[in-house]
């Protein structure tokens, strides 16, 4: 018995899709060191580039967070950040990084991090990128 050849096709469409990376993904920003301020940053892939749209919680009117994305995880963290994101200002910031694909964000281990305005060694939230 002849089997049809364009089952094989779908077949292996659907495995295709399964498999593929979004092209939006949503990391959940949570308070460090008693600072209160927690967040969402948005991930979406844009072509060749990523626009990471952040929003927090808490921020004091008039401030501007510096935020990034480091290498490592909240847990153990990376100081040297990977891509540095526009300052949160009055708790909001969208960044487009060039050339950079979304999966290899997910495939690595990264996270978002802000730090405090008034000294960056202190971490006011981060969020796993997952």
């Amino acid at each position: 018995m002849k089997r049809p050849v364009f089952a094989g096709f779908i077949l292996c469409g659907a495995i295709a899709l399964l498999g593929a990376a979004p092209s939006t993904v949503t990391v959940h920003l949570t308070a460090q060191n008693n600072s209160g301020q927690s967040g969402t940053a948005t991930l979406t892939q844009k072509g060749s580039d990523v626009v990471v749209n952040l929003t927090m919680n808490g921020i004091p009117s008039g401030v501007a967070e510096p935020a990034h994305i480091h290498p490592g995880t909240c847990a153990k963290l990376n100081p040297a950040p990977k891509y540095p994101l526009t300052n949160a200002t009055d708790g909001t910031t969208t960044t487009t990084i060039h050339n950079v694909m979304l999966s290899s964000l997910l495939g690595g281990n990264y996270a978002i991090n802000v730090h405090n305005a008034k000294n960056l060694s202190i971490y006011v939230a981060c969020g796993d990128i997952k």
